[in-house]
């Protein structure tokens, strides 16, 4: 069901009611009716520009999230250890940390369209290359490698300009509902991804890396039909290290923003981490590709209950609120933003996570709890989602495409490092002391972000302690 979000103007007029995200209303007073949701989208979809941008971003995204799966299985593959697995997944999101920063800068000054346009049509001769030399013998790691680490980077311009892109092809009065239904495409292609990679990985290696250029290529297509807007006023610009500066400064000045990105950067930290110990411990099992697709697809399932739930959690936290009694069990919902002034959408996800994590150690490790776990981050994850894309959207908008690659630097740069990190503990403690690790960071932060008041605070700064 697709659904349309607005922030009440009042909400982006005071900064500090602005800080708590005003948890992004349902359009009009009350409740919208699954007719006028549709109605929405149906009005949305008839504008050709953006119904051509949001073809684009969508091929772009399933290719991506096969690649998830078949690039570590290829290793896997080429090399038979599960060592290179986590160094390929490093190889291809490493460019994160490279590359948002002169992202922003780059798409700030030329036009989003065409940098995705480009970006995708690379990433797809990038793949193509990788399938020739399938075809002429075994290509070496080296290669899948390089390839890995260079569409990484093509993929990160990519996806910084898809954030500035879609809601520029979108109508005046039509931004909200264009970032709804971009966010329930995100985790339907979630869904539906990773499961799609295992299958054609089974269907045979050449199969599935042939299908991922020309999804890119497709991209390519549809977006350099979208017309490229108005360049940007050179005499606006300024110097590179200055416009770094005043991104940083951005991020710095919302508290919540700031908060919110370094949160999110290790919560992407463990679950990547997550993710490659699944894979690398179930092809020891002999779980086929397929089904492990299957089992990540959790996250996407996940996703698609967030974005549900997303524009009826005021009304779920008030009815939470009536249902139970100023007692010890009121004030444990407050900390851990469920009711009232205390409700944190990055708060939940935090916890969501950490149940996750427990339940996998307690199940000693089998894979429907790491499906489980991961279906509880993405529910979360799509909440937090919703709030901080809001947020972007109070950025002035000659800046939002710096301030989104500063934030995602930090936040997603981490999803660089987990592959790594989660390859050094594997080989060296193996899966069960990995997978308890990762369990007791996160529910140390999460205990420390819900009972230090001043961390809790930048989460929702109106909250104020309840006692019992």
């Amino acid at each position: 069901m697709l659904y349309s979000l607005t922030v009440q103007p009042s909400l982006l007029a005071d900064p500090g009611a602005r800080n708590n995200i005003a948890e992004a209303q349902v359009v009009g007073d009350g409740v919208v009716t699954g007719g006028q949701r549709v109605w929405s989208a149906w009005v949305l979809f008839t504008n050709r520009d953006f119904r051509r941008s949001w073809t684009g971003s969508a091929l772009s995204m399933l290719g991506t999230r096969t690649l998830t799966v078949t690039y570590p299985l290829l290793s896997y593959a080429l090399t038979g250890t599960s060592a290179w697995m986590g160094w390929v997944v490093f190889a291809a999101t490493a460019p994160a940390l490279l590359t948002y920063l002169p992202a922003g800068m780059l798409i700030d000054r030329l036009s989003p369209q065409r940098v995705m346009a480009w970006s995708e049509a690379g990433r797809g001769l990038l793949l193509a290359s990788l399938c020739v030399a399938m075809v002429l013998g075994q290509p070496h790691i080296s290669l899948l490698l390089a390839v890995a680490f260079v569409e990484g980077g093509l993929a990160v311009l990519s996806s910084v300009a898809e954030t500035a892109l879609i809601p520029a092809t979108a109508r005046k009065g039509e931004t909200d509902t264009a970032l709804a239904v971009h966010e329930a495409t995100v985790h339907t292609l979630a869904l539906a991804g990773r499961p799609l990679g295992g299958v054609l990985y089974g269907l045979g290696m050449l199969t599935s890396f042939l299908t991922n250029a020309f999804c890119f290529l497709l991209a390519a297509a549809a977006l350099f039909r979208v017309p490229a807007g108005e360049p940007p006023d050179r005499t606006l610009r300024q110097p590179f290290v200055r416009e770094i500066r005043t991104g940083v400064e951005e991020v710095l000045k919302h508290r919540f923003l700031f908060s919110a990105t370094l949160l999110t950067a290790h919560i992407n930290l463990v679950m990547q981490s997550l993710t490659v110990v699944f894979i690398a411990h179930m092809s020891t099992t002999g779980l086929s590709p397929a089904v492990m697709g299957m089992y990540l697809a959790a996250s996407g399932i996940g996703g698609i209950m967030g974005a549900l739930i997303s524009p009826k959690r005021r009304d779920i936290s008030n009815k939470i609120q009536e249902t139970i009694d100023r007692n010890w069990i009121a004030a444990l919902a407050e900390w851990v933003g469920l009711t009232q002034s205390g409700r944190s959408t990055l708060l939940v996800q935090i916890w969501l996570c950490s149940a996750g994590l427990t339940l996998i150690l307690f199940a000693d490790l089998t894979p429907w709890a790491f499906g489980l776990a991961l279906l509880l981050n993405g529910m979360g994850g799509a909440l937090s989602n919703v709030t901080i894309r809001t947020e972007f959207n109070s950025i002035p908008a000659d800046r939002t495409a710096r301030v989104v690659s500063i934030s995602r630097l930090v936040a997603y740069g981490s999803i660089a490092l987990g592959p790594v990190v989660a390859t050094l503990l594997y080989e060296s403690a193996g899966p069960h002391a990995t997978v308890m690790i990762l369990a007791l960071l996160m529910v140390a932060s999460a205990l420390a972000m819900t009972f230090t008041p001043s961390w809790r605070r930048c989460l929702s700064p109106n909250w104020q302690p309840v006692e019992p």
